[in-house]
């Protein structure tokens, strides 16, 4: 049985006691859009990937863009 795969963003997000709407803010979309980014309905940009990652890296060093996003 395949293990669930954990959303990093989400649990970052969270971690960091950050809303959507500021998530939103960080890679310029309205927030609604960055929900459906988040659970994955919709894909993020590569520019937002990589928005995401130099964010996150400040506070998880060790993330990868493979890690954070596959």
């Amino acid at each position: 049985m395949e293990k669930p795969k954990i959303n990093k963003i989400r649990a970052y997000r969270e971690a960091l006691n950050l809303s959507q709407k500021e998530m939103g803010k960080l890679i310029n979309v309205h927030h609604v859009v960055y929900s459906r980014k988040e659970r994955k309905i919709v894909n993020f940009t590569d520019k937002e990937k990589i928005t995401l990652l130099t964010y996150f890296k400040k506070f998880f060093p060790d993330e990868t863009i493979d890690t954070l996003f596959f």
